[in-house]
């Protein structure tokens, strides 16, 4: 990854460091600045507060441990200090919560996770990060200077310990990673009983690091976020991505009740707001507000927002004058007028569930079943029936469990297309899934089942979309690992056809195999 644009720190150390003090160095740790807020702590002394900062320098690099050993010193002195108490805190939960992590490292970016089966994750974290970085980077004005850190922690529980947020949070809105602190903590999509889109969430998290670096940390969440949703698909695709029908859904039915969330209420995180639709809908508004803004004033105006914020403009009057020429209610009529022409999802939708580690059973991570445990029932007998080779009865009693006005869950979607194919109904089977993935494309299980009817009709390619797409979602299938092993061997691509066997391997065996940890402490280019 190719270092970042020239910035205050390369002015600020041309002549010496010795000038510096540590407001200096507090301010360039601010801005994600890392060599000059180093270059500030390897000068700073030997005082409470110098070993302090100098904590915080080795925490934000990632040197766990070194970091607790000096805030430890720092605090012996300032036993009532609370701040300090706090940061003493944070550095022992962090090093506990990294504990066991080995460090894979190519160029100037780092990925530290726990050996095991999270290995099937680092080949393509490091292609996101680094697609991410010449794709979306450019378009932001630039990447910071020093390289990337990375942590993927295994479970909720090592994520919440790390990062400092109440599991409620997690499970209430589905945060699931974080930038923060100079570095990107992510949780294992293994951590969650149905996986998530987690190489869209890295870039999404990189793209905070460039913004808060771009701005020395001073836009707004709605900002930050309008910024991150919608430019997070950019590393693999040309376009902003559709909102997800979900979030169409939600948004459709916000307009017409004039219920938006208002830009304030998404401070100081999404993560604190009271629900997941709410948390869903603001990320709907604030992501098309950027894309509004995009298509007005051209692919360079979010830096050109970024550059104003950075100058102290309040964010809202930035993106108008960049848009609009500094009317905000003329931006804000555009992007609504955007709305009207979107033809947006105003069908029911449920929010897939952000769960926790291994769910009750399968209906514990639909988002329409997990909450109506009488519709599952007509599913659970569905399912015995369709296990006693009673396919068109069980077709009956799946059908009792799609709730009156609303499309078929996934969960049930999956298991209706089997008994149709058991029947022979193979283009009732097919219609079935391709509609789930339409109301709720990230739905792995839903993916995987529509790609084995593809294969067994000989649509390898086709095959081939939706195999990949649920693997992005949940990469720890055996099944889809060694199918896409299979595909790509048939397509001729001997290299991904190789890296998925391996990756089937690793699950077989239940985590990493000797020497196959790539650059697990160490460079492996």
């Amino acid at each position: 990854m190719v270092r970042g644009l020239l910035t205050s720190s390369l002015l600020l150390w041309a002549g010496t460091a010795w000038g510096a003090s540590l407001a200096d160095g507090r301010a360039c740790l601010d801005a994600s600045d890392l060599p000059c807020a180093s270059a500030v702590a390897d000068n700073a002394g030997d005082s409470a507060d110098a070993q302090a900062f100098r904590a915080e320098v080795t925490f934000a690099q990632a040197e766990f441990p070194e970091a607790l050993r000096l805030i430890e010193i720092a605090s012996a002195g300032r036993p009532n200090d609370e701040n300090m108490s706090r940061t003493l805190a944070l550095y022992r939960a962090t090093v506990e919560a990294t504990e066991g992590f080995v460090t894979a490292k190519r160029g100037d970016v780092e990925i530290r996770y726990l050996p095991g089966t999270d290995l099937v994750l680092v080949d393509e974290a490091f292609e996101a990060l680094q697609a991410a970085h010449d794709r979306i980077g450019p378009l932001l004005g630039g990447a910071p200077p020093g390289g990337i850190r990375m942590e993927i922690y295994p479970t909720a529980e090592r994520f919440t310990k790390a990062s400092g947020l109440p599991t409620s949070a997690v499970q209430t809105t589905g945060v699931v990673a974080l930038s923060k602190w100079t570095r990107l903590l992510v949780t294992s999509p293994r951590a969650l009983g149905r996986g998530y889109a987690w190489k869209d969430t890295i870039a999404h998290e990189y793209i905070h690091y460039i913004v808060a670096w771009r701005t020395k940390d001073q836009a707004p969440v709605w900002l930050q976020e309008g910024i991150a949703r919608s430019h997070e698909a950019l590393w693999h695709q040309e376009e902003p991505p559709e909102l997800q029908p979900y979030q169409q859904s939600l948004l459709a039915e916000a307009l017409a009740g004039d219920k938006l969330v208002p830009l304030e209420r998404m401070h100081p995180s999404m993560a604190f707001l009271d629900s997941a639709d709410e948390a869903a809908l603001a990320f709907a508004q604030v992501s098309t507000m950027m894309v509004h803004l995009r298509v007005v004033a051209g692919d360079d105006a979010v830096s050109k927002v970024l550059d104003r914020v950075r100058r102290g403009t309040d964010a809202l009057k930035a993106t108008a004058e960049v848009g609009t020429a500094g009317d905000v209610g003329e931006f804000m009529a555009g992007w609504r007028g955007m709305l009207a022409e979107m033809h947006l999802v105003r069908r029911k939708l449920a929010a897939m569930p952000t769960v926790i580690g291994p769910a009750e059973d399968d209906f514990g991570i639909d988002p329409v079943l997990a909450g109506r445990r009488d519709l599952a029932g007509h599913a659970r007998l569905g399912d015995l029936l369709r296990e006693a080779d009673r396919a068109e009865a069980s077709l009956i009693e799946y059908r009792k469990a799609i709730p009156e006005g609303e499309p078929a869950p996934p969960t049930l979607s999956s298991r209706m297309s089997e008994a149709l194919l058991t029947l022979g109904r193979t283009d009732e089977a097919l219609a079935t899934l391709r509609a789930s993935v339409n109301d709720y494309p990230e739905y792995a299980t839903t993916r995987k089942s529509l790609g084995g009817i593809l294969l067994s009709q000989g649509k390898a390619r086709d095959a081939l979309v939706q195999f990949r797409a649920s693997a992005d979602i949940n990469p720890f299938d055996p099944d889809v690992q060694a199918a896409l092993a299979d595909l790509y061997t048939s397509l001729g691509d001997a290299t991904l056809a190789a890296r998925h066997a391996r990756y089937r391997g690793i699950l077989a065996l239940g985590g990493a195999t000797p020497g196959s940890q790539p650059g697990a402490n160490g460079d492996d280019g």
